[in-house]
């Protein structure tokens, strides 16, 4: 996937996750030196991001664990920026289920080549604004690259978005307490970028975060993404790169649509529903599936409770404590967890976390998936609040 997200993945992220599609986070390695005169941007840094027509190139995504490479992907990517139009062709994977992935914005379509057969989502729902543009105009501007006239007058700035690995729904981060520093200018592939760091005012945040970004000078698309989580002294990271990017590119309509012939097969999968309860035991009530009843920190007090059918049936339950929230979710399908990545044990079996802004551990039991996020909680509250839950019946 992008190392930006677009509004395609906002809105199909837990499609492509309950289909098998591995979709990366982005982080961050260190290096570079900090440049001694930052240069002078005097472009429109939201007009020149926007003007890009269609975009091609080779994407590479890398992810590390303590520093040693545990997956590695390559594709063939075209993409057009503030849209939902995309095709995506990853080189060499034999034990990836979906080769192609394609969207014209209102259709997302999953192609598997070695059994001719096409996977069709359709994308409910009205697009998403883009806040990509905004984001970069003022992440340049926070770092001293432009002159008076286009820093904005209040800069809240917040890195780009993040995917975790398992739990397909982008961490939240917020856009205060984040400082962006310009540090050097460099090269990704055979174009010049600008390279910002973007880090938390302050050090003493539990899952220490940091992002790197490489930035055409042109036309200021990030040719390299990296964010780094440390948690629990785990050190995870990956890299998405663009190279041999071509801007403006001359690409035809079909580029965005599925490639079918008699013998392909079509399948649609039903799309799930999520209806919203005012209490646990109102959910308990209309729900065929048992339903967690987590122990949780005092001050968190319970917002909603869901259902949600269909392809995919679960149950989840939302907290809030002032800034803080709190999610646990339940569901009918088991999650992509390698027993050798095993973080704890919650009732003998494997959990995961997954590093951010957000913090996510994940765990199986029998043929039922959870999942307990955070945001602004402890790694330990939150392996409370999973033990509490464990295996309900």
């Amino acid at each position: 996937m992008t190392a930006l997200l677009s509004r395609l993945d906002r809105r199909v992220l837990a499609a492509l996750l309950l289909l098998g599609v591995v979709l990366p986070a982005l982080l961050w390695v260190s290096g570079g030196t900090i440049g001694a005169t930052n240069p002078s941007v005097d472009a429109n840094v939201t007009e020149r991001y926007r003007s890009i027509g269609a975009l091609t190139g080779t994407q590479t995504v890398a992810m590390r664990t303590n520093g040693t490479v545990t997956s590695r992907s390559v594709a063939n990517v075209t993409l057009v920026p503030e849209t939902d139009r995309k095709r995506v062709r990853f080189r060499g994977e034999s034990d990836r289920r979906y080769e192609v992935q394609v969207s014209n914005g209102s259709m997302l379509w999953l192609r598997d080549t070695d059994r001719n057969a096409v996977t069709a989502i359709e994308l409910t729902g009205p697009p998403t604004d883009s806040l990509t543009a905004v984001r970069l105009r003022r992440l340049v501007a926070a770092a001293g690259l432009t002159d008076d006239l286009g820093r904005p007058q209040s800069i809240g700035v917040s890195p780009l978005p993040v995917v975790p690995r398992h739990s397909g729904v982008a961490p939240r981060v917020d856009a205060r307490g984040y400082t962006v520093e310009f540090v050097k200018t460099g090269t990704v592939g055979d174009r010049s970028a600008y390279v910002l760091d973007v880090a938390p005012e302050t050090n003493r945040s539990e899952t220490r975060y940091r992002q790197r970004l490489w930035l055409d000078t042109e036309r200021f698309y990030p040719l390299r993404q990296q964010t780094v989580w440390v948690a629990d002294d785990v050190r995870r990271s990956i890299t998405t790169t663009y190279t041999d990017v071509a801007f403006d590119a001359q690409v035809s309509a079909d580029t965005f649509r599925p490639r079918l012939d008699a013998e392909t097969t079509v399948r649609r999968p039903d799309v799930p529903e999520t209806e919203l309860y005012r209490s646990i035991a109102e959910l308990a009530s209309r729900s065929s599936m048992t339903v967690p009843n987590p122990t949780v920190p005092p001050a968190f007090e319970l917002v909603y409770a869901t259902r949600t059918t269909g392809r995919i049936n679960g149950v989840g339950l939302r907290y809030v404590a002032g800034g803080r929230e709190l999610t646990v979710a339940k569901f009918d399908y088991t999650l992509d967890i390698d027993p050798a990545e095993r973080d704890v044990t919650l009732d003998g079996r494997p959990a995961t976390f997954d590093y951010g802004p957000t913090l996510s551990l994940s765990w199986n039991c029998e043929n039922r998936g959870y999942t307990v996020r955070g945001t602004g909680v402890q790694t330990k509250r939150l392996i409370e609040v999973g033990r509490s839950v464990g295996c309900s019946a």
